[in-house]
């Protein structure tokens, strides 16, 4: 049988060929610019004042006066800068919740750990530590180097050689150690430095009260909202009542758009619609008022 060529009916010249994007979603945080004046800096003031009255001074005092200053003026450069968070949020996973879900979320708050509501630390029942451990590394990728060069990741890289937690971090043979996301174990944020750090905290709990309990270790973190994972929703109520100081929970979901209940909330007005497959709600709990958000089915029909 002979070989016959067959000619394709759509060929390349007919089929429009989309320009390659790559979506640029790398945040870096915000410098904290209201800083106190530094003793460096009064040091310089004082100085120029003294300036003043010692205009006579010989050649060689002038010239010891300027090398003063241009060391103080190195010294003003090396003051830390500080960095603010980017209303981070909590992650609690139940053995009950989506698993495959949660991590998709997580694993891009490890990639862009500086985003806004990006995960900040998460809690995990025991029976899922092991699984959600092995699945979140086989995921991780090396960090974009803006966020692995940045003062806040590389102090952190420091305390976290200082400290020797348990950490979970990406492949040895895909990732460099340098530039890895982070897992870091039982170590609250407040101990690997003030501000932003660029890892995750990651906590253990076996029971629900003992996880309204582990929470509160990382105070002062300003945890801006809470994403809860468990398909049982009406037992989350329970744990989002002894949550206390935190008022917006999102249950089985992460990024959801806060403007259909953020007025009602501000008015301390309960509340309660559907809005694009999500059902959201504002009622006190416990004396305080708490915003709950979680998906609803919706069925269509002629």
């Amino acid at each position: 049988m002979a070989d016959t060529m067959i000619n394709p009916v759509i060929t390349r010249q007919m089929v429009h060929v989309l320009p390659s994007v790559i979506a640029d979603r790398i945040t870096l945080p915000d410098i904290i610019d209201d800083a106190i004046k530094t003793p460096t800096e009064a040091m310089n003031s004082d100085e120029k004042s003294n300036e003043a009255e010692e205009e006579d001074n010989a050649d060689e005092s002038e010239m010891d006066s300027e090398f003063e200053k241009e060391e103080q003026s190195e010294e003003a450069k090396e003051v830390e800068v500080k960095y603010a968070w980017n209303a981070p949020c909590m992650m609690v996973i139940f053995e009950d919740g989506d698993l495959n879900c949660a991590l998709h979320h997580l694993v891009e708050s490890l990639q862009d750990p500086f985003a806004l509501d990006a995960v900040g630390v998460i809690l995990v029942q025991e029976s899922l530590v092991e699984e959600m451990e092995k699945r979140v590394q086989i995921l991780m990728k090396p960090l974009d180097a803006r966020v692995a060069n940045h003062p806040c990741y590389k102090r952190t890289l420091l305390k976290v050689d200082e400290l020797k937690p348990k950490t979970i971090i990406g492949p040895p043979d895909r990732v460099l150690p340098d530039a890895t996301p982070m897992l870091v174990r039982d170590i609250p944020q407040k101990f690997l430095g003030e501000g932003p750090t660029g890892i995750i905290t990651m906590h253990i709990f076996r029971t629900p009260l003992e996880a309204t309990q582990i929470y509160r270790k990382e105070y002062p973190l300003p945890i801006a909202s809470v994403s809860i994972w468990n398909e049982r929703v009406a037992s989350v109520y329970d744990v989002i009542g002894m949550m206390n100081l935190l008022d917006t929970f999102k249950v089985n979901c992460f990024t959801v758009d806060m403007e259909p209940i953020k007025r009602a909330f501000e008015l301390k007005k309960y509340s309660a619609c559907v809005h694009r497959g999500y059902h959201y709600e504002t009622l006190p709990i416990n004396g305080e008022r708490k915003i709950i958000i979680y998906p609803v089915g919706t069925i269509f029909g002629n």
